[in-house]
């Protein structure tokens, strides 16, 4: 199966999951109660702290920084499509999240909030942008050091668990139904899915590496 194809099956799969939570997330407001109950059980003033951390790791604050830095640095190497690329990652998929809130337009869980956040719930943003925006940082770090010789399948593996726990946070401090998260996640990996689409679209070299994603 040429990447390509692999890349478009994986696309409309996400796509359809997706869907699925889009267009049932209110009826399964029972599984998310119960999920959403279970991990408040865990709660604790350490673990809270954690979570305040892990969440704002997957905040505009983080993401927009290292965004700039990641645009100066491509330029500097001679690496502009790159450079536009990492743009059209986090802009694009955070335009796409207003996007979708405001068709599905679900407000936000009520109960026991530890924080106070504004605006609609589906899909999650921190779960939607992070798997976009982190997980392409993880496919450049991986492409990179497998180019090398470096066996680096820890890196995806450690992405994703990153991912997720930036989407755990979310339900732990009370301002993200778990659909809100799921639906976050499969859609943020379309946009990946998008991102890396064009970057083979444009043979967009990974800094460094010598290579060119080849077709």
């Amino acid at each position: 199966m040429s990447s390509w194809l692999k890349l478009l099956v994986g696309g409309i799969v996400l796509l359809i999951i997706f869907l699925f939570f889009g267009v049932y997330h209110t009826t399964l407001t029972n599984f998310d109660f119960v999920v959403m109950h279970g991990v408040w059980k865990m709660r604790s003033d350490g673990l809270t702290e954690a979570m305040l951390f892990v969440t704002d790791l997957g905040s505009k604050h983080v993401s927009f920084p290292l965004m700039y830095i990641l645009i100066v640095f491509f330029l500097l190497v001679k690496n502009p499509k790159l450079s536009l690329i990492v743009v059209f990652n986090l802009i694009g998929v955070r335009e796409m999240n207003k996007w979708l809130k405001s068709i599905y337009h679900r407000t936000r869980p009520d109960e026991w909030p530890l924080i106070h956040e504004t605006g609609l719930s589906f899909p999650s943003g921190h779960a939607m942008n992070s798997a976009a925006f982190f997980g392409f940082l993880g496919y450049l770090l991986w492409r990179y050091l497998r180019n090398r010789g470096i066996q680096a399948g820890y890196i995806l593996v450690l992405t994703w668990m990153f991912i997720g726990l930036i989407g755990f946070s979310r339900v732990y401090l009370g301002v993200h139904f778990p659909t809100d998260v799921l639906g976050g996640f499969t859609a943020g990996a379309i946009w990946l899915i998008l991102t890396l689409m064009l970057m083979k679209l444009t043979n967009t070299s990974v800094v460094g590496g010598g290579w060119i994603w080849k077709k």
